[in-house]
């Protein structure tokens, strides 16, 4: 298979961990084995995400508890300050997560009887969708419900067809909305002391949640082993 032109691509495409820069300068997934399904690095990286939504979630509990009890506290009298309200975008995340961890949790275990009490229910699913994650990405095609958002407010019932890798993707994309919201973002990206070998430049960037290496000049990414074997003098010699 020519490297430049793979038969099947990663499904993240241009957002793959692993892209790769063809010839005519443009930007397209690794190569995969499978038609819609992720290389590894992108894998890895959603997986990863997805092994963080417990605690994420448990945090964004503690965040709306806070400031559900800062609303609901003694007013001083006299004070200027206004009461804060429960943040929308916490709540709105924690029921998504929660209806895409039950979705697919039930879809696993084939329709098993969940913890009755919603709090433990979803982190139950979690802890089945983190268990089964190698049986979640290869999920087949399904039509699943889901609510679609009226511009003027409101939701409408509707339909989607999401396989495993949708899913995947989905869930893993909670985690990256709840740093986010929690102000937990951190530097995912550390830039190297090499220089490349295609070009010569000192613009390599590690990414830390990916387990690749990218250079910003020519745009070449390797994954952390495969740069280091072309980067070790005695296996160029």
């Amino acid at each position: 298979m020519n490297r430049d032109t793979p038969e099947h691509q990663c499904r993240q495409g241009r957002r793959c961990k692993a892209r790769i820069k063809d010839d005519a300068g443009e930007f397209h997934g690794a190569g995969v084995d499978r038609p819609d399904s992720l290389c590894k690095p992108c894998e890895e990286h959603a997986f990863a995400a997805i092994r963080s939504l417990r605690s994420d979630y448990l945090m964004l509990t503690i965040a709306r508890t806070r400031t559900s009890s800062t609303v609901s506290g003694p007013k001083v009298s006299g004070s200027g300050e206004r009461p804060i309200p429960i943040p929308l975008p916490v709540d709105t995340l924690m029921t998504a997560i929660d209806n895409e961890a039950t979705r697919w949790a039930l879809r696993i275990t084939r329709g098993d009887s969940l913890d009755p009490h919603p709090a433990r229910q979803v982190l139950e699913c979690l802890k089945i969708v983190c268990a089964n994650l190698g049986t979640l990405v290869d999920l087949p095609e399904q039509v699943v419900a889901a609510y679609f958002p009226y511009p003027f407010g409101g939701d409408w019932d509707g339909r989607l067809e999401l396989d495993g890798v949708d899913a995947v993707l989905r869930l893993a994309s909670f985690h990256y909305r709840a740093e986010k919201i929690l102000g937990l973002e951190q530097p995912r990206a550390n830039w190297l002391r090499e220089s490349c070998h295609v070009c010569g430049r000192a613009t390599l960037v590690s990414d830390l949640g990916a387990a690749t290496i990218t250079c910003k000049s020519c745009q070449n990414v390797w994954d952390q082993d495969e740069f280091a074997r072309l980067n070790n003098p005695l296996v160029a010699a």
